[in-house]
């Protein structure tokens, strides 16, 4: 067999392989029931917040990482932990950034993380739906509802392993926390955009 039908046959195969694997697409009720991690390297939260009511400025918590428990048929079960590592937030400005991790923000050497813990998922639309959980920040726990957005599933074509994405948003007042640095010159309302990916746990069969 020569080298280019090698390659060809190769690419027949993967190309077979693919379509052999069930078809997820944008369909959530497609999504196979189980538990999944987050993939940190995927996982992210975008903050943006008004700045002397001029511009709007944003960072990022890279990161995240957690567990979701999922069933399409049963969504009332779903639960979300999420991990948020506070040490990690950053507006890319250096300057700024050790700012925001000292004590006149985040303390992230007292509270390296936050958190949110949320069971419960109620559809509101095709492909969306509302999210009732708990933020735990510097210490302090108030509800936090978030929006979420079915993003699509199915095969990650590095690794061969089921991804299923999503985005969930949500609007917090950082006062109720105890972060009141510059309140009302930078905005009290911050808002939250989670971009996330999930993939099943190693010890989970999918079909």
């Amino acid at each position: 067999m020569t080298h280019r039908r090698y390659i060809r046959l190769a690419g027949l195969l993967a190309v077979a392989a693919l379509c052999a694997r069930p078809a997820y697409g944008m369909d959530p009720s497609a999504v196979p029931p189980g538990s999944y991690v987050l993939d940190p390297q995927h996982t992210r939260i975008a903050w943006s917040v008004s700045h002397l009511g001029y511009s709007t400025y944003t960072g990022l918590i890279p990161f995240v990482h957690g567990t979701l428990l999922l069933d399409p048929s049963h969504p009332g079960a779903t639960r979300l932990d999420a991990e948020i590592p506070m040490a990690g937030i950053t507006s890319l400005d250096p300057a700024l950034d050790a700012r925001l991790h000292g004590g006149q923000f985040f303390a992230v050497d007292r509270y390296p993380s936050a958190s949110y813990q949320a069971q419960g998922l109620v559809i509101t639309a095709p492909g969306h739906a509302r999210l009732d959980g708990l933020l735990t920040l510097c210490g302090v726990t108030h509800p936090v509802t978030m929006n979420v957005v079915f993003g699509g599933a199915g095969i990650d074509p590095v690794d061969g392993r089921l991804t299923v994405g999503f985005e969930a948003s949500a609007i917090v007042r950082r006062s109720a926390f105890g972060v009141v640095a510059y309140v009302p010159v930078v905005g009290d309302d911050v808002t939250l955009i989670l971009e996330a990916e999930v993939k099943p746990k190693p010890e989970q069969k999918m079909p």
